[in-house]
């Protein structure tokens, strides 16, 4: 379990189109970290719109996205996740670029609706393009290493652009969008590149509807208890710290912006310093097991957010640097078990759809989640809403130990397939 036979492990696995897909999904999360934490307080604090107005933005987008992704599974399973991913990641650098340009509220939800039509084309075909390209018993690992270029880049986006903004300055905003903008574009350079990937797995498309669509996927209880223990965790856990987390730190516990920044920044390296030594301990183990561990630590991290505003200020920071840490190491199980289990459970001619309905979990979570937000910390209950959110991430570990008796040891990941 040492590090240097993590990375011999990794480099194994990141080669070819894969080791393409990771550099891209890097350039795009930078853009992605310099905005993603800010657009609560880019709306509310520079543009004027009400806390609960800039929530119901982003609830916005996940309704969009909730529409949209559905016909994004079946589109990807007919046609490949690359020509998904080459005519979303152009919306969504359209949709980034001119939210800088919002000051009213309908141009807010107009700009946001681009974004969110282009998001819907990036997750799941995303994660079908890499069990496209990898063996099943190497998906743990990919999933594992794009989870960190992801963060990676998200942490030190992040950082940049705390560094950057300032409320009374718009354009200090305009700046970071049109950069977000530009990284997507990078990241579509990526994806043209990889023109003999990421096709369909078969180009009869009576075959795919004979061997059926939307309606076995529907079926399967497998999928479905994955779905309703993602939806739970990722409300409760990605969603409601996209949402919240940034206007808690500046107005539930009255401490600086620049320290959003900071906390990112502490996520990202927990993560990428910490991914390699969990994904080997990882290895073997039930992937339903670690979804409940996932949750035990997300509570953790949230009953202890709850308590930074009672502290004082340096106290106050020091507690919610550890409950950062904290979340992060739930992230570095989650983000190579879920995906990996959601591939483990799908047909080959059914991962675009499978992919999408896992991805809906995030379009619904962030769709619940800001509202939630808007409504306790825009009434001045940020404690109440850490406590309340804590506790919805224990119920979520909950439903996922139903999952164990649906699965076989090898969907569990129960059985290491040997390698030479």
């Amino acid at each position: 379990m040492t590090s240097t036979s993590a990375l011999q492990d990794v480099r194994a696995v990141v080669r070819g189109p894969l080791r393409v897909l990771l550099l891209g999904r890097l350039l795009d999360s930078v853009g992605s970290g310099m905005t993603l934490s800010l657009l609560i307080v880019y709306l509310s604090q520079v543009r004027s719109l009400s806390i609960l107005t800039a929530s119901l933005v982003l609830t916005w987008m996940a309704v969009i996205g909730l529409a949209a992704t559905p016909a994004v599974g079946t589109v990807t399973d007919r046609v490949g996740p690359r020509k998904v991913m080459l005519v979303a990641l152009l919306l969504e650098s359209l949709g980034v670029g001119l939210m800088g340009l919002v000051d009213t509220t309908a141009k807010a939800f107009a700009v946001a609706t681009l974004m969110a039509l282009g998001a819907s084309g990036v997750w799941g075909p995303l994660s079908t393009f890499i069990a496209q390209v990898v063996p099943d018993h190497q998906r743990s690992t990919a999933f594992a290493v794009s989870f960190m270029m992801l963060n990676l880049g998200l942490g030190l986006g992040g950082l940049i652009g705390a560094s950057i903004v300032d409320v009374s300055r718009p354009e200090t905003f305009m700046v970071l969008y049109l950069a977000d903008a530009a990284t997507y574009l990078l990241f579509w350079a990526a994806i043209a590149s990889l023109r003999r990937f990421g096709g369909p797995v078969t180009r009869d498309k009576d075959d795919i509807e004979v061997r059926g669509g939307w309606s076995v996927a529907l079926r399967d209880r497998r999928l479905l208890g994955v779905v309703l223990a993602s939806l739970v965790l990722i409300t409760c856990g990605y969603g409601s710290m996209e949402a919240g987390l940034a206007i808690f730190i500046t107005d539930t516990a009255q401490l600086s912006a620049r320290l959003i920044g900071i906390v990112f920044l502490v996520n990202t390296l927990t993560i990428v310093v910490g991914q390699l030594f969990v994904l080997k301990w990882l290895r073997g183990r039930s992937r339903v097991r670690l979804l409940g561990l996932t949750a035990l630590l997300w509570a953790a991290s949230w009953f202890l957010g709850a308590l930074v505003p009672g502290f004082p200020t340096w106290a106050g920071i020091t507690v919610l640097l550890i409950a950062t840490l904290i979340f992060a190491l739930g992230e570095t199980v989650w983000s190579p078990t879920a995906p990996s289990l959601i591939n483990a459970i799908a047909p080959d001619h059914l991962r675009g759809r499978y992919n999408a309905a896992q991805a809906l979990t995030w379009s619904l979570g962030s769709m619940l989640a800001p509202v939630f937000t808007g409504l306790l910390i825009g009434s001045g209950l940020g404690v109440l809403w850490a406590i309340i959110i804590a506790c919805g991430c224990l119920v979520a570990g909950l439903l996922s130990q139903l999952l164990r008796r649906e699965l076989t040891p090898a969907e569990d990941g129960r059985e290491v397939v040997a390698t030479a």
